[in-house]
């Protein structure tokens, strides 16, 4: 009796759809973090400080795990190089690598520098720390609506 057929491309999926669940389902928290710090303006820095360590040990490598696992998938499986879902699944990582190293890093680094110097004279924010949280607030849902948009592509396989 055979409970399971467990292949290369078994496995390879799995880790991919692991590594998809690890890298970008605690930035769907985010915006609920944020949304803490009108009310609690003193730990701001420690939300910046716990964000960027989720980036570090889950987002960075699980972006890299999605990659490689899906260029093996992509390699091991049988597909007559027409499927639209690869194609948007290499330009969705490409896009939130981008946004990950050249916004989302320097945006929150700046942001929790801000927010350490303003509450050093009170329990304020000061003008720039704002519209860096307002950018930060603009551009995390869109960052979202690329990953849920390729998990629908990568599901239905349209």
């Amino acid at each position: 009796m055979v409970l399971a057929n467990i292949t290369g491309y078994s496995v390879g999926l799995f880790i991919h759809i692991l590594a998809v669940v690890l890298a970008f389902g605690p930035t769907f928290a985010y915006g609920l973090i944020f949304s803490l710090m009108p009310k609690y303006p003193r730990s701001a820095p420690a939300f910046f400080e716990a964000i960027r360590k989720v980036d570090t040990y889950l987002v960075n490598p699980g972006m890299i795990v999605v990659l490689l696992a899906g260029i093996y998938l992509m390699s091991d499986g049988n597909w007559d190089g027409g499927e639209a879902f690869i194609a948007v699944g290499f330009l969705a990582i490409l896009v939130l690598f981008g946004l990950q190293h050249a916004f989302f890093r320097p945006q929150g680094r700046r942001a929790q520098e801000l927010a350490e110097r303003d509450l050093k004279s009170g329990d304020s924010f000061s003008e720039e720390f704002e519209e860096i949280s307002r950018r930060l607030g603009m551009v995390g849902p869109i960052a979202g609506l690329i990953v849920v948009v390729t998990i629908f592509f990568m599901t239905v396989k349209p």
